[in-house]
């Protein structure tokens, strides 16, 4: 019997999407230290990693292995990023003709278009990753879009891959981009400055979320909430242990790492958080 790693000792659940994220984070912050202590069985820096995953229609392989060398060979010709947008677009239930387009602008390539082989390499440590879509897959259930840059080109509306995709183009002050994707059309080309906002609604496990993007100037005051100026990072791992359906008190310990002190009541009838990053305020409203 295979031990387990730390994290599923600490934590007292099977890993799911949130680690397969969590190690295609550590990768590409080189931290394989890392990666090692909390997945390795017995926190062996050694051998594979092997992580699995079910969702809707679709079932993930993804293995993690040290490299005798540097990764030379083309078969690595994914990344990180790619895998980890992967992985939310499968959660999130995006078109399986969307996915296998976006891949294949990637340069990934795709033989059969019911099963993906990914792989990625930094540094010594190298990462495969196969989906296989299952027999009777369900289709995509058509969703009232709006009229956003993204809703239009991909032909669904709004959701958690899209709230993770803006904290990371916030953290790169890519305010602009964040508006020219999100912001309603009608309101881009004919709406007030201040009316060019983000704001919609998702689902993260047995909470909405309701998100809300705003561009702020200097010399416009902005009160910050309690729970004002938690970090981005913080705010992606909340909504992920959220989706992936973990126990109020992971949520509270995430929380309470950062010095934020919420309880298990608050999360179980809802909370807010809020940041300001550069000239960018954020906010999150989770309800159950």
């Amino acid at each position: 019997m295979q031990a387990k790693c730390q994290v599923e000792e600490l934590e007292g659940r099977e890993l799911d999407s949130f680690d397969l994220i969590t190690v295609l984070g550590l990768l590409k912050e080189y931290d394989w230290k890392e990666i090692w202590r909390r997945y390795g069985p017995g926190g062996a820096p050694a051998g594979k990693i092997d992580l699995r995953l079910s969702s809707d229609g679709y079932y993930v392989e993804m293995t993690v292995e040290k490299l005798a060398s540097l990764a030379l060979s083309p078969k690595y010709q994914a990344s990180p990023n790619l895998m980890q947008a992967l992985i939310r677009r499968l959660l999130c239930g995006h078109r399986h003709g969307l996915i296998v387009d976006k891949l294949k602008r990637n340069g990934v390539p795709i033989e059969d278009e019911n099963q993906f082989n990914l792989s990625c390499s930094v540094g010594t440590i190298g990462v495969d990753m196969v989906v296989n879509r299952t027999a009777g897959a369900p289709e995509h259930r058509f969703r009232k879009f709006g009229t956003s840059r993204v809703e239009q080109d991909e032909q669904r509306s709004l959701d958690h891959y899209d709230l993770v995709s803006i904290l990371y183009l916030a953290q790169q002050n890519r305010t602009d981009q964040i508006l020219s994707h999100y912001v309603p059309q009608e309101i881009l080309n004919e709406g007030a400055e201040g009316d060019r906002v983000v704001r919609f609604s998702s689902q993260a496990g047995e909470h909405q979320v309701d998100f809300f993007f705003q561009r702020i100037h200097n010399d416009v005051p902005r009160g910050v909430p309690a729970r004002g100026n938690v970090s981005s990072a913080t705010m992606h791992n909340v909504v992920r242990r959220l989706f992936a359906g973990h126990a109020p008190e992971l949520t509270v310990k995430e929380l309470a790492d950062k010095g934020i002190v919420i309880s298990k009541a608050e999360v179980a009838r809802g909370f807010d958080l809020a940041r300001i990053l550069n000239d960018n305020f954020i906010e999150m409203q989770f309800r159950r």
